[in-house]
C-alpha cells in the first residue's frame, strides 16, 4: 500500500462516505482510479494532501465514470453555474448555455466511450492533483475555442450605417396617452 493511500482511504469514509454510497462507489475504485494517475516517482506530500483534500469531487467523477445517473447529475448541478460565470468572464455571448449543455453531453458521450487500456478519455482523464472546477472550465474553453475556429468566417459589416437599417414606408410608433404634466 501506498503512503498516500492511508490518507486517502480515512478521507473517504470520515468526508465523503455516505455520498459515495448513495452513488455505489466504493473506496477501491477512487484508489484505482488515482493508482492509475501515479507517476513512478510516486506522488510528493503536497499532491498527496491535494488528493485526499478533493475526495468529493474524486466520488463524484468515480460514480459519472460508473453510470451513475445521479452522479451526472450532481455533478451539472455543482458545476453549471460556474461554467456559466466563467464562460461569461472569458467569452460573454449569448449562447453560453447552449454551448454548456453541448459540453456536457459531449462530455458524457466521451467518458461513456472511454475503454480500458487506451488514451484515458471524459472524466477518466480528470487527476485528483488539480481542481475539477478548473478542470471542467479549461475543457469548456478548449471545446468553445476549436468550435470558433471551426465556425465560418462571419460576413463583413456592411460599409455604411445606412445600409443595415431596417428601412420601413410608414414609421412605427407607440400610441401614449397625453398626459397634462401642467397644472
Amino acid at each position: 500500500m501506498k503512503r498516500w493511500e492511508t490518507p486517502l482511504r480515512r478521507a473517504f469514509f470520515s468526508d465523503a462516505g455516505r455520498f459515495a454510497a448513495s452513488m455505489g462507489v466504493s473506496v477501491d475504485a477512487c484508489v484505482a482510479h488515482v493508482r492509475a494517475l501515479q507517476p513512478k516517482a510516486g506522488f510528493s506530500v503536497f499532491e498527496a494532501d491535494t488528493i485526499r483534500a478533493s475526495v468529493l469531487d474524486l466520488a463524484l467523477v468515480i460514480g459519472c465514470v460508473q453510470h451513475a445517473p445521479q452522479a451526472w447529475s450532481e455533478l451539472r448541478l455543482q458545476h453549471t453555474w460556474r461554467l456559466r460565470e466563467a464562460l461569461n468572464t472569458w467569452s460573454p455571448s449569448r449562447d453560453g448555455g447552449l454551448q454548456i449543455e453541448r459540453f456536457w453531453c459531449d462530455l458524457q458521450a466521451a467518458t461513456d466511450r472511454a475503454e480500458p487500456g487506451q488514451h484515458a478519455r471524459g472524466l477518466h482523464a480528470w487527476d485528483p492533483r488539480r481542481p475539477l472546477s478548473r478542470w471542467l472550465a479549461d475543457l469548456l474553453f478548449g471545446q468553445v475555442q476549436h468550435s470558433r475556429e471551426l465556425a465560418p468566417a462571419r460576413p463583413a459589416a456592411p460599409a455604411r450605417a445606412l445600409d443595415s437599417l431596417d428601412i420601413v414606408e410608414e414609421a412605427r410608433t407607440l400610441r401614449f396617452p397625453l398626459i397634462a404634466a401642467v397644472q
